[in-house]
């Protein structure tokens, strides 16, 4: 297992990846390409849109899969923050 500190990188590995935040906050994720660059719509990953191509939100976890990430993409960022006061 390794740790990933605030504003950290690491490659992910060749198979699906599972990050779990438990407690009261909010992930998210962005799928882009090596420019920064979303596709689309489809490469936000949130509670409200929890699926896209290789990416999955499952109530406090996220399960990424290399490959199966969208033709180009080659980053996925994941944000972590407290839950917005109207979701409780």
């Amino acid at each position: 297992m390794s740790e990933l500190v605030p504003g950290g990188n690491l490659p992910l590995p060749s198979g699906p990846v599972s990050i779990r935040v438990p407690g009261a906050f909010d992930v998210s994720a962005l799928v882009t390409d090596d420019g920064g660059k979303v596709g689309g719509d489809d490469d936000f990953v949130f509670y409200n849109q929890p699926d896209a191509p290789g990416a999955r939100l499952r109530d406090d976890t996220l399960t990424v899969d290399p490959a199966r990430l969208r033709p180009g993409a080659t980053r996925v960022t994941v944000a972590v923050s407290p839950p917005s006061p109207e979701r409780f």
